[in-house]
């Protein structure tokens, strides 16, 4: 059994902490970057005459602000053994390919340094940057330096071991020949391996697992959500959350110890262990942000228990795969218990709906609108120098949109309405969507809107024009202005919560009794949006696309609304049933029995279900077939998809079963007398509710009360049997 230990805060490197020592760098690798490079790249002295065109435009020294200064862009890698000058001549390369500046003045300093470094007797065998750790090189530098009587002041080092990792960095993924989870840190912008969705909101955050000091964690944690990754289980913002989770697992590995990856030898142990974890958790507190020395939220507790819990799930479903990959055979000792760690009840939930004071009001909106500009005004003027995060809050008041879709809107997300809209709407809206997919990824706007896009544009433009490229369309609207000479890199969502929490402090501001109101907190838009709809009377199925919403539960866990707009909502509609007919009893009495304004476990994608409260359905899917379904006309569109894919899945069975049987399915095929059920019970409720009528111009008949297995369906011109 491994013994407790105290834990304490660990430094994260960007860099992997195992370089130097895996061996990786390889005479051959080395030979290929060198012939891989351009043929104006080699050399081993460029100056502003010698050096490549694409290098030239990516030298932090060639810009305007520094050639009135007259900085030197000169890089010189002559001192440095030919391997290690192919290795920076590379990674210079890649580095202005990914859209980096090249800071040319202090890398030629680094490459002074490591000169001299190698060129210690101590350090002799030395052929690569990434024979030794970043740490370990500052060491030797600092040693030879003071060694030489010609220290480097503080200032010099903290920025040579800045640049040193980013060297480090770009080459230990082109040097490392294993699997990419491998590797303790993942790195999405250099390891193009990982993958990744074409919109990743935390593309620009990395993974490090260094803090997960358990060897057996730390690999098993490693592999488990590569593989989650590349079966497209998690995206990698999950992952993400799923590693920073794990670190309060290993601090509890860390005060109790364990008996290996299976915890503990006995199963009753097991349990008590995990339970001892359980509340442990409670007693936590959270050691950095705004909450920092209280004790850690429900949420935070449960993402905590979760991580391990699927972890150690999927490890116990793929254990033998797990203990051959990994090397490590106790993987096998898993039991069913381990697919179970915590009983049902043991993680905490969170809030079942946001509290009132997360819905902002008509003054703490103007408030916030009158004093957005102080966002743009320079930082010398005592403002932020932020001019985009104006627009960014004028998109989050106007449209509700999550913050990860406004900042990560295509250069162009305008798409032209064909026809006019009397609700004033000039344009739509197109967005990425990556939380919640739905079969439309655009809303509609107005003409603020559209004049808030087209500003952000000329920025976008311009801002590229100062990279050196004049005229180029960037990926993204709104930029990130470090780093991004190709603008295919969005504005990191962390400054956003930053300087907005800034903001809010600057102006003091706060809601009607008197509470601060953090603009950070950038959902309170989207609640304030989606409550705003509801009340407007906009209906819910309305307010629930533009909100890209799949169900109402979702929609009003976010909408916070009166009472009376819901009901007004709910009773505006005329109420059908199965069969088409008119709902016999008053809505009113139906939407006070089924509690309505206070849950949605009754609302369908269809209709509503009116089995009381109390009682649970056994029907399985047969909503269509059941007196217990009501719905009305706010369903429209949900019917008639449901039509059309019933429709769709009779032709293609159809299709299998001649294939199979030389004939089609006849009328009295049992699946096919359902589905036409089905189809036939979606026509009449339709029919009910749009009034349609004959060419004759008469009301389409339907059954009435006595034959709910009778209906007419107008697409085969008589009744289903």
């Amino acid at each position: 059994m491994s013994e407790p230990v105290i834990y304490t805060a660990r430094r994260t490197a960007k860099s992997d902490p195992r370089l130097g020592q895996q061996s990786l760098f390889s005479p051959q690798i080395n030979r290929t970057l060198a012939q891989g490079l351009p043929a104006e790249a080699h050399g081993r002295y460029f100056t502003r005459a010698s050096m490549p065109e694409h290098w030239l435009g990516a030298i932090l020294e060639n810009q305007p602000a520094y050639r009135e200064r007259e900085k030197c862009v000169a890089l010189d890698f002559r001192d440095l053994p030919d391997s290690m000058a192919v290795e920076f001549a590379w990674a210079v390369e890649r580095q202005v390919q990914l859209g980096m500046r090249i800071q040319a003045q202090y890398t030629s300093k680094l490459t002074r340094q490591i000169a001299l470094v190698v060129a210690d007797a101590q350090y002799a065998h030395i052929a690569s940057l990434v024979d030794l750790p970043r740490e370990d090189w500052m060491r030797a530098i600092r040693k030879v330096r003071t060694r030489r009587g010609d220290p480097l002041a503080p200032g010099q080092l903290v920025a040579l071991e800045h640049l040193l990792g980013r060297f480090l960095d770009v080459l230990v993924h082109v040097y490392h020949q294993g699997e990419w989870w491998e590797l303790n840190v993942w790195n999405p912008l250099l390891d193009n391996r990982i993958p990744l969705r074409e919109h990743e909101p935390q593309r620009n955050n990395l993974i490090y697992f260094s803090h997960l000091t358990t060897p057996w964690l730390r690999e098993a944690a490693k592999w488990w959500l590569s593989r989650q990754l590349e079966r497209g289980v998690y995206t990698w913002s999950t992952a993400l959350a799923r590693q920073h989770s794990l670190v309060w697992f290993q601090r509890y590995l860390d005060l109790t110890g364990c008996d290996g990856p299976h915890i503990r030898d006995d199963q009753h142990a097991l349990g008590r262990w995990v339970q001892g974890f359980r509340q442990w958790m409670g007693k936590q507190k959270a050691a950095t942000g705004p909450n920092k020395g209280s004790t850690l939220g429900a949420v935070q507790r449960r993402a905590a228990m979760t991580s391990p819990e699927q972890l150690y799930r999927f490890l116990f479903q793929e254990q033998e795969a797990a203990a051959a990959e990994l090397g490590e055979p106790r993987w096998l000792r898993l039991g069913l218990q381990h697919a179970m760690l915590f009983r049902f009840g043991d993680k905490p939930t969170g809030p079942k709906a946001p509290p009132p004071e997360l819905v902002l009001s008509d003054a703490v909106i103007s408030r916030i609108a009158e004093h957005s500009g102080l966002l743009a005004v320079p930082k010398a003027e005592g403002g932020f120098g932020e001019e985009q995060l104006v627009r960014v809050l004028g998109l989050l008041i106007k449209t509700g949109r999550r913050i990860s879709e406004i900042t990560m809107l295509d250069f162009d997300p305008l798409v032209a309405i064909p026809f006019p809209d009397p609700n004033g709407h000039v344009a739509r809206l197109r967005y990425q969507q990556t939380e919640i997919i739905t079969d439309d990824d655009t809303i509609v706007i107005d003409q603020e809107v559209v004049d808030l896009i087209h500003e952000q544009q000329r920025y976008a433009l311009a801002f590229m024009a100062e990279q050196g490229k004049p005229g180029v369309r960037p990926k993204y609207l709104v930029l990130g202005r470090v780093n991004n000479r190709n603008g295919d890199r969005h504005y990191p969502l962390s400054k956003v919560h930053l300087r907005f929490a800034e903001f809010s402090d600057r102006i003091d501001l706060r809601d009607e009794q008197g509470h601060r109101i953090q603009v950070s907190k950038t959902h309170t838009f989207r609640r304030t949006r989606a409550t705003s709809l509801l009340n407007a009377g906009v209906p819910i199925h309305v307010a629930m696309r533009y909100m890209g919403h799949k169900t109402p539960a979702m929609f009003m866990h976010y909408a916070k609304t009166l009472a009376t707009v819901a009901e007004n909502e709910f009773l505006r509609y005329k109420k059908i049933t199965a069969d088409g007919r008119d709902y016999p009893r008053d809505p009113a009495e139906m939407f006070e029995a089924l509690a309505l304004d206070k849950r949605t476990d009754r609302i369908l994608p269809n209709g509503y279900c009116t089995l009381p409260p109390r009682q649970s359905c056994d029907k399985g899917n047969s909503c269509l077939s059941c007196t217990k379904f009501v719905t009305d006309a706010s369903f429209t569109e949900s019917l008639e998809k449901q039509r059309d894919d019933t429709l769709q899945l009779i032709e293609q069975r159809q299709v299998v079963h001649v294939q199979r049987f030389g004939e089609p399915m006849t009328g009295d095929n049992i699946w096919l007398h359902g589905r036409q059920e089905e189809r036939a019970a979606i026509n009449s409720i339709l029919l009910s509710i749009q009034g349609v009528r004959g060419e004759d111009g008469k009301i389409v008949p339907l059954r009435g009360a006595g034959a709910p297995q009778q209906r007419i369906d107008p697409q085969d011109g008589g009744e289903t049997q």
